[in-house]
């Protein structure tokens, strides 16, 4: 804020300085009191406080929002890209046809062929809206990195936790398929809250599903549930500490997840997302393939109402358009605890 008054008062010296010249010449007058009386008028406050800032600068505020959205240890930062397939804030995707055949040591010409039919969809994405929060002087925080940075961050993190909910509720598979394998806790030891507790076995059986079904090694990412992670390192401290430290767990690249979703355990199939807690919901960690699920960004917007006179204060809301969704409809998997 200082720095901006001083600049404001060396711009305007330099302006005057450069215009008293030719007034004073066209009237007569002595040049340096033309200056001086420029200078002194400059300074008087002939506008009310606050009357030249129409309203903020979305130009400061939104890069600082966008910049490293996706933390290196969210479940975001591995999967596909989609951005580029975005316009008008809708995801544009092509479903492939069907792959041609391959005939060994054929003996039939000409080689038959087969017509690849594409299917064109069009996706409106998500609209994410932060909660707006009110400040007694938004252009003041405006004018203060600090003060910005951490109103931006409380809205950034809102906006990144909601969008990692959705994603991990999208990728993770409604139930089990011959492609989407779910894998439920066997041991017999009981956790604090009351599931069968997550077993490095557990893991190892979610693995030799995914070899069974080929997917890539490089590309097999684990999300786990903090009460799984819990688990895993009351079995086994230093093979826990080992995971964190390589972020490595057998073939799986390992992140942490606390919003993954719920499963019931009396069917083994995902509940509604965000549904209400019952007595039959079971957590779960997701594994998956990088990528068989893609997420991808559209707009983001600010929203402001300076001055309102019921809050006392200036008003500062968000807006983020966006959609997680898997991309093939299998190698996708969940690990689920079991009950007794």
């Amino acid at each position: 804020m200082r720095l901006k008054i001083v600049i404001m008062l060396i711009t305007a010296l330099l302006f005057n300085a450069v215009a008293s010249g030719p007034l004073a010449y066209l009237t007569g007058w002595d040049h340096l009191a033309v200056f001086g009386g420029m200078t002194v008028l400059s300074a008087l406050p002939l506008a009310p406080k606050g009357a030249m800032l129409a309203g903020l600068n979305k130009e400061i505020w939104l890069p600082e929002i966008i910049e490293k959205f996706y933390p290196s240890t969210s479940l975001l930062s591995y999967c596909k890209n989609l951005d580029a397939w975005v316009d008008n804030n809708a995801l544009n995707l092509q479903e492939a046809g069907i792959d041609p055949k391959v005939y060994i040591d054929n003996a039939v010409w000409p080689i038959p062929i087969s017509v690849r039919k594409d299917a064109h969809h069009q996706l409106p994405l998500k609209r994410f809206d932060t909660e707006n929060t009110v400040h007694r002087d938004a252009i003041e925080v405006e004018e203060s990195a600090e003060k910005r940075q951490s109103v931006i961050e409380g809205h950034k993190k809102s906006l990144l936790m909601k969008f990692t909910a959705l994603a991990a509720f999208n990728w993770a598979p409604q139930k089990e398929t011959a492609t989407t394998p779910v894998v439920e806790t066997t041991s017999t030891k009981v956790n604090k809250r009351g599931f069968k507790a997550m077993s490095y076995e557990d893991i190892l059986e979610m693995e030799l599903r995914f070899n069974e079904l080929e997917v890539p090694e490089d590309e097999r990412v684990l999300a786990l549930h903090h009460v799984h992670a819990s688990d895993l390192m009351l079995q086994d401290l230093q093979l826990y500490k080992t995971i964190w430290n390589e972020n490595k767990l057998f073939s799986f690249k390992v992140v942490r997840c606390s919003q993954t979703p719920k499963y019931l355990t009396t069917t083994k199939q995902k509940t509604a997302f965000e549904a209400a807690s019952t007595n039959n919901d079971v957590p779960a960690s997701l594994a998956y393939h990088e990528g068989s699920v893609g997420r991808c960004q559209g707009d983001m917007d600010m929203y402001f109402r300076l001055k309102d006179p019921e809050h006392r204060g200036d008003i500062i809301g968000f807006n983020m358009r966006g959609m997680a969704l898997p991309i093939t409809g299998k190698y996708i998997g969940a690990l689920i605890s079991g009950k007794n």
